[in-house]
């Protein structure tokens, strides 16, 4: 039977800047689970027992998306997607509130962008293997190397894939991921951890094996969807800190560390929209 379709106009409060958001999603758009053009975002899901898609496109005079989303589910099951899909796209997000506090925070004078959202993760466990796969590499690379472990263990959802589950992961030799053994070891232990704990958060990751608190803490901001996480750590943080000559103290408690993080971030993405 053919996935059930529905149409969902998903508000929020601007200001939403739509163009770095989008620019961030392409750097590292991972086909055959994601899509992307000018004005809408895309991709397949698994939320339990259910798989589907979905498709936002951005609307911005109703300061909306209007999302189709195709799944066969019941109405609890489409209420929980879609507070889903509201994550992914950080719809929630206080914008003003955020914006006031890191400008008065921080010195970054005529710098600052408004605005500013998170791309997110459908789940943990995908923000942590894109997390692993992104260790010590670029962008580019990562992104061609989670593109890849979609391709190959990536469970077919018409002409797409859906993203690897732990219990696929957890078994798989990855012979076809260029990575070092060390980092194929730990996406094992990460997805039959998942396996043994599906309720654990990234915080208790951290005894695992090739998990160090970088990997962590990008799950926790991209996956959970944590607002206060600042990437000190981080090599585009800290080399942004020194072009800017911010000198922020990052045993600080950041309320918004996660939108500081992708503040900096996005200061190295220009766009024209």
């Amino acid at each position: 039977m053919p996935p059930a379709s529905n149409i969902l106009t998903l508000h929020y409060t601007p200001p939403y800047d739509w163009g770095r958001f989008r620019a961030f999603i392409e750097k590292r758009l991972i086909h055959g689970i994601e899509w992307l053009d000018d004005h809408s975002y895309g991709r397949t899901f698994r939320l339990h027992e259910t798989s589907g898609c979905f498709t936002a496109r951005h609307h911005a005079p109703d300061h909306a998306f209007i999302v189709k989303v195709e799944a066969n589910c019941d109405p609890s099951a489409l209420a929980l997607i879609t507070t889903n899909i509201r994550r992914v796209l950080d719809l929630n997000a206080e914008s003003r509130l955020i914006d006031q506090h890191l400008q008065n925070s921080y010195p970054f004078g005529n710098r600052f962008l408004p605005g500013i959202r998170i791309p997110r993760c459908w789940g943990v466990f995908e923000a942590g293997v894109r997390a692993i796969l992104g260790q010590q590499v670029s962008v580019a690379a990562a992104t061609a190397l989670t593109r890849v472990l979609v391709s190959q263990y990536g469970e077919a959802y018409g002409d797409a894939h859906l993203f690897p589950t732990p219990h696929i992961l957890a078994n798989a030799a990855l012979h076809e991921i260029r990575l070092p053994a060390r980092r194929k070891a730990a996406i094992a232990q990460l997805a039959s951890f998942c396996l043994a704990h599906p309720e654990a958060v990234p915080k208790q990751w951290q005894h695992l094996k090739g998990i160090g608190p970088w990997t962590v803490d990008y799950a926790r901001i991209r996956g959970e969807g944590a607002p206060d996480v600042f990437l000190a750590g981080d090599l585009g943080v800290r080399r942004k800190l020194t072009q800017l000559s911010l000198d922020i103290d990052s045993s600080d408690i950041h309320q918004w560390g996660s939108y500081l993080t992708f503040q900096l971030w996005y200061l190295e993405t220009p766009t024209d929209e």
